[in-house]
């Protein structure tokens, strides 16, 4: 503004130097207006311009404290990014952990169900070695039984061969057989698993030759349940 002012003046001024003398009165009248509308026209452009360059200041501002918030919302988002990309990180890390820990619990659990398959295939067997020896205990039971039973019959078979009355044998009878009511002798027994002649014999105290004499027995063997009967003492 200050500018356009200087160049009008210095215009003027040579107007004035140039034509003074040829000017008239009327004509100076003339420039002056002339100059004072050319510097008022002037001084509405220069505060045109003025209000121009204040409207761009501001819109300039403006774009700066636009460009600030932008420049603040990008550095939130760049924040916000990484937030999430370190929360899908993490996320991918329970991911894995939940994996790992779903293929061991499969694992485990087929190991669970081996353990429980061997832990019911031992209990078939103890239930079966139960049984077992539920029978085995009968079976014991029943050869307790057995053999009270024959303790018994030998108790009763020695009382018999002592109550017996003495008989003469025949001599077409087989050797070891005669039944006890045909031998002379008070006394009997019947022979046991493990028996040998010798130590029924020494058992006795009797002699081994008077033994085999009087059951006619050709040699020292004998059988189970078979029937000697004893010398007089």
């Amino acid at each position: 503004m200050r500018i356009v002012q200087i160049r009008c003046m210095s215009m003027a001024a040579c107007l004035l130097l140039a034509g003074c003398s040829s000017l008239s009165t009327n004509n100076y009248a003339i420039m002056h207006e002339a100059l004072k509308e050319e510097s008022a026209q002037a001084q509405r452009t220069a505060a045109s311009l003025h209000a121009e360059v204040q409207t761009l200041q501001e819109q300039l501002g403006a774009s700066r404290a636009a460009q600030a918030r932008s420049q603040g919302e990008l550095r939130d988002s760049e924040r916000r990014l990484i937030e999430a990309q370190r929360i899908a990180e993490v996320k991918q890390d329970d991911l894995a952990k939940a994996r790992a820990a779903r293929e061991q619990g499969e694992k485990t659990g087929y190991q669970v169900q081996l353990q429980l398959n061997e832990l019911e295939r031992l209990r078939q067997q103890v239930l079966e070695a139960n049984r077992e020896q539920k029978r085995i205990k009968v079976l014991q039971a029943s050869i307790a039984r057995l053999t009270k039973e024959v303790a018994t019959l030998n108790t009763t078979l020695r009382d018999s061969l002592v109550r017996a009355k003495p008989a003469t044998t025949s001599p077409d009878e087989p050797l070891g057989t005669l039944p006890p009511a045909q031998i002379q002798s008070s006394r009997g027994l019947i022979v046991q698993a493990g028996d040998t002649l010798f130590s029924l014999a020494r058992f006795y105290d009797v002699a081994l030759a008077d033994l085999k004499r009087l059951n006619r027995l050709a040699t020292d063997r004998i059988l189970v349940g078979q029937v000697l009967i004893l010398p007089e003492p």
